[in-house]
């Protein structure tokens, strides 16, 4: 539930210019989220040292999340 598009926005605020949307992934325990405007123009245009977005997944991978007690 922390997971939303707007806490994903905020952390990635340095890169996505639009919105966030998130998608999750049934089956698998999975999302996926969709940053707009991030790439500066898409992949083949993008002047960006990570043409494609793959840093983003891993600058999101450090974002803190709380987990509850067990």
């Amino acid at each position: 539930a922390q997971l939303t598009p707007e806490a994903v926005r905020a952390w990635l605020a340095h890169l996505v210019q639009g919105p966030v949307t998130r998608f999750d992934v049934p089956g698998i325990h999975a999302v996926n989220f969709v940053c707009e405007q991030a790439l500066g123009g898409g992949g083949m245009a993008s002047l960006r040292n990570d043409p494609l977005g793959k840093g983003m997944a891993q600058i999101l991978l450090s974002m803190p999340v709380r987990v509850a007690p067990a």
